[in-house]
């Protein structure tokens, strides 16, 4: 076989190339975007509404740090939810929303975000309680952790709430904490 010149590999490129992308849409194809569809949650806007409130109780504003609403908590869990957990315990956390918003309009007459910080924390105590006694079966199980996910993992949670160093210095294995001093994120 002749050794072949510059030129010659430049044209068998070149019509290669051209080849392709005249019988074709491109390389990029697998790439693009439909921009008039936007990608579907899981909760609806009252879903995430309570389970942000429902977090934002878990997670209150301190003078140290803001709470989870600060965070932005409820499209991170909706999102969490959406693409990170298995269809069942999907089911779980939106009948469970469900069963709960039941249980406070019947025992408190009222929704979750309309009552005050002292009657919220005791139902989520009692549901707590609850959901230990049942296992991880409990759909409270699933929306504590995606409470503290979502918290944990945003920019507030990393940086108000949690000591953040970008870079990092040498590794300490052990480093005891002063009282009331924050973690390291």
């Amino acid at each position: 076989m002749p050794p072949m010149n510059r030129r010659e590999a430049v044209k068998a490129a070149t019509a290669i190339v051209g080849g392709v992308l005249m019988t074709s849409n491109g390389f990029l194809v697998a790439c693009a975007r439909d921009s008039g569809q936007a990608p579907s949650q899981l909760l609806t806007p009252d879903d995430q509404s309570l389970i942000e409130e429902i977090a934002d109780t878990l997670l209150p504003t301190t003078p140290s740090s803001p709470g989870a609403k600060a965070a932005g908590a409820g499209a991170a869990i909706n999102l969490l939810l959406t693409d990170c957990y298995e269809p069942e315990a999907q089911e779980r956390v939106v009948n469970g929303l469900t069963e709960f918003r039941r249980m406070c309009r019947s025992r408190c007459g009222d929704n979750f975000a309309a009552l005050p910080q002292r009657q919220r924390e005791e139902i989520l105590n009692e549901i707590d309680a609850e959901a230990q006694k049942a296992g991880p079966t409990h759909y409270f199980t699933v929306v504590r952790e995606l409470a503290l996910r979502a918290y944990f993992s945003s920019e507030v949670g990393m940086t108000k709430a949690l000591r953040f160093v970008l870079i990092p210095g040498k590794w300490v294995g052990c480093v005891p904490l002063a009282p009331g001093q924050p973690a390291w994120g």
